[in-house]
């Protein structure tokens, strides 16, 4: 009977001890909230098995948020494993490239170009800005899943439903497009149970058959940084000094010099694995479209190409879609069928891509008959596009 007795009451002091999912996340957002600065490492994983993608970057991240900007309210330091670093010091944005030994910098960056790093999405500095709003939002469902060990910490694990809304560039919590508010994007996070710091945040994707996780570790909470951090004059002296616009320019300006000199050959399948040779094509004018899946400015341009390829074929026009990142052919025609892409697409275009000296997508050339570059541009512009192909067809 007494043994009875000594078991109840040990359930029922652990039932009564045992913390309930608000008092778990009010716990962890005071934590969030109370740190005025703060380091850790994370690594991001990308994964999207359906179109065979598998990115995993890693960083360490320094975020100070004393900062009294006016754009996010936190200065940042991103130190990018085998890349360079990406900083905001509250005024500026800018960012090292060291292998090419180059500083570009913006004096005067707006909101999304600082909330823009792959860094700053499921970051520290997102779940400290939207927890509090996510236990407050009743749509919101929240529910704690069975606890875990991870990075060999035992976790709280909580799974957070979405209905008709998502979390955006700049940790805000933003409707949906009409037609998609009954879809659902299912949250994750992991918390530690020894100091209620998060150790994974990210999204669930089963129609991909993947997940966007950042994974963090190591937290220091340093009290100061040394200021030449925040200052691009630091970087040595022969690295090239740039603002982002001055650059870009100058490398539209070199693919303009493509105009007049010959196309480089090449030989790509197409979705069907037909081969096709540049040189062996009977044309009057080919039009090239360098692009990957889903970017953004690709997308776009896709039912204008449709359009122009409509108009112009039977002039004599032909048009080829470059895929130059190298995505399997299978998941490029499922990505095809899925976006209505009519024109031709060859894959294993980033040899290609590279001859053409192309550096972002979609890049466009227009080539006449005889072989020859007619007019290129960084980004489509269809009235000058059109005005290109009726003068020279």
């Amino acid at each position: 009977m007494k043994k009875l007795l000594l078991i109840t009451l040990s359930l029922f002091l652990f039932l009564s001890c045992k913390k309930t999912d608000k008092e778990i996340l009010n716990e962890t957002i005071s934590q969030l909230t109370s740190i005025t600065n703060i380091e850790y490492d994370v690594i991001i994983e990308n994964v999207n098995k359906s179109h065979n993608q598998n990115i995993k970057e890693s960083a360490t991240c320094y975020f100070d948020f004393s900062s009294k900007d006016t754009l996010i309210g936190s200065k940042y330091h991103f130190n990018v494993n085998n890349y360079g670093e990406q900083v905001f010091n509250g005024k500026q944005e800018f960012s090292s490239q060291n292998k090419e030994e180059l500083v570009l910098y913006n004096e005067y960056p707006n909101k999304r170009q600082v909330s823009s790093s792959m860094f700053m999405f499921n970051s520290f500095f997102t779940l400290r800005k939207i927890l509090p709003e996510i236990i407050q939002d009743s749509t919101i469902k929240i529910g704690q899943a069975q606890d875990t060990i991870l990075l060999d910490k035992e976790c709280y694990k909580f799974d957070i439903l979405m209905k008709g809304k998502f979390i955006g560039i700049g940790g805000e919590i933003l409707k949906g497009k009409k037609q998609k508010l009954t879809d659902s994007i299912n949250y994750v996070l992991f918390i530690s149970k020894k100091d209620y710091l998060p150790i994974r945040f990210g999204n669930i994707q089963p129609k991909n058959q993947g997940h966007n996780y950042s994974t963090f570790s190591n937290y220091k909470i340093p009290n100061t940084k040394n200021d030449s951090i925040w200052n691009y004059s630091r970087f040595p002296k022969e690295y090239l000094r740039s603002t982002y616009n001055d650059y870009y320019d100058g490398l539209r300006k070199k693919n303009k010099n493509w105009i007049g000199t010959e196309a480089p050959d090449w030989e790509l399948s197409d979705l069907e694995e037909k081969p096709i040779k540049f040189s062996n094509l009977d044309k009057n004018m080919v039009l090239l479209e360098f692009w990957f899946p889903y970017c953004g400015g690709c997308v776009q341009a896709t039912p204008i190409l449709n359009e122009i390829q409509k108009n112009y074929k039977d002039k004599g026009l032909s048009i080829y879609g470059i895929e130059f990142t190298n995505t399997p052919a299978k998941a490029l025609l499922e990505y095809s069928e899925k976006q209505n892409v009519e024109i031709s697409t060859l894959y294993n275009g980033k040899n290609v891509s590279k001859d053409y000296g192309v550096y972002a997508a979609p890049t466009f050339f227009l080539i006449d008959k005889k072989g020859e570059i007619i007019y290129t541009s960084v980004g489509l512009n269809k009235e000058k596009l059109i005005e290109e192909i009726e003068k020279n067809i």
